[in-house]
């Protein structure tokens, strides 16, 4: 038998006196209407109390009237609350529908609450171990629309990584879908950045993703592209072996009125030379050093194969020789490529 003791203060005329109505209530003949007025009344916090401090739940209690509080919880606001029972529950093996979960993600959007976006997210993925819906990734990128801290997402993404889930790299491609669409660029670049020392690695999807970025960044008056963002996606799409994509960035980049620099035309050569463009990767060679842009020993051998497999065995002997004859300090080293140049404008 569970006891509720309802206290109720009366006010009269030159003072108050306190009314005690004790309701003792069986929780096996708790009907749902009465469970309803519990929940309405402020009497949830007993509900939520239950399911915390029993093993396995009450079992007079059905997921409808979980469902009902949790819900109470999220229009009113207190989503650390709806939270905090959700997890409770799941604790115990009490499971409510998705849509509750959803409609907390959105909410916690709604507020810009990342941390608790980052959990419900979480909740859900592995709860489902499939790609979640659409809305669940844009709820998960409004979220983060007002901040520059990115910390739960990329700790989100990282355990997405490097979990089990089959799914792992399609749900880091939609995440980083979600947020271009969203146009929060610097996070898209920065969970691409990071992906290179996670588990899962950039695809073709995850770059073509890139270029949607691009795509939406042309049509914000107030973000300009810089050469940093197009050397991140010349250089996937390069990993990509889309080289014909390559060599549309680099003349997009150039028309822009940013002037390549030597990760622009590494990628740019790499990827014209094995896509048996000699030609074109000829040009940009010698149009780097003319600009008195160091080639690195890796622009020299990419040309001097490309040119082989080509037949031009007279063109890669002369360049094997030019390689030989420069000096150490005339070729880029690896400091020169992790330097991050500005923008120049023509």
């Amino acid at each position: 038998m569970a006891k509720w003791s309802i206290v109720k203060r009366i006010t009269v005329y030159g003072g108050s006196f306190t009314s005690m109505k004790h309701m003792v209530l069986a929780p096996a003949e708790c009907s749902f209407s009465a469970m309803h007025s519990l929940i309405d009344t402020g009497g949830g916090e007993a509900l939520k109390k239950t399911a915390e401090n029993s093993d396995s739940g009450s079992k007079s209690i059905s997921r409808i009237d979980y469902t009902n509080l949790v819900e109470k919880y999220r229009r009113d606001g207190n989503l650390s609350a709806a939270y905090d029972l959700l997890h409770s529950l799941q604790d115990k093996n009490i499971c409510l529908p998705v849509s509750v979960f959803n409609n907390l993600l959105a909410a916690a959007g709604e507020q810009n609450d990342m941390k608790l976006s980052c959990r419900a997210f979480r909740v859900m993925l592995f709860r489902a171990g499939t790609p979640l819906s659409w809305d669940c990734y844009l709820n998960l990128a409004r979220a983060f629309i007002n901040t520059d801290d990115c910390f739960h997402l990329l700790s989100l993404l990282k355990e997405v990584s490097e979990s089990s889930l089959p799914c792992r790299l399609i749900v880091i491609n939609r995440t980083i879908l979600a947020f271009a669409e969203s146009r929060q660029i610097v996070k898209v670049l920065m969970i691409l950045e990071e992906m290179k020392e996670w588990e899962c690695k950039p695809d073709v999807i995850t770059y073509n993703s890139m270029l949607s970025l691009l795509s939406s960044m042309k049509e914000v008056c107030d973000v300009s592209l810089n050469i940093i963002t197009y050397n991140t996606v010349l250089n996937g799409m390069r990993k990509a072996c889309r080289f014909d994509m390559c060599l549309v960035l680099y003349e997009e980049m150039v028309q822009c009125g940013i002037e390549p620099d030597l990760l622009s035309y590494t990628a740019v050569i790499d990827s014209l030379g094995r896509s048996g463009n000699t030609k074109a990767a000829l040009r940009l060679f010698d149009e780097m050093k003319q600009r008195e842009i160091r080639p690195s020993v890796y622009v020299y051998r990419a040309l001097i194969d490309c040119l082989k497999k080509s037949g031009e065995f007279q063109r890669a002997l002369q360049v094997s020789d030019e390689l030989k004859n420069t000096s150490t300090l005339d070729l880029a080293g690896p400091q020169d490529f992790k330097r991050h140049l500005r923008p120049h404008i023509r």
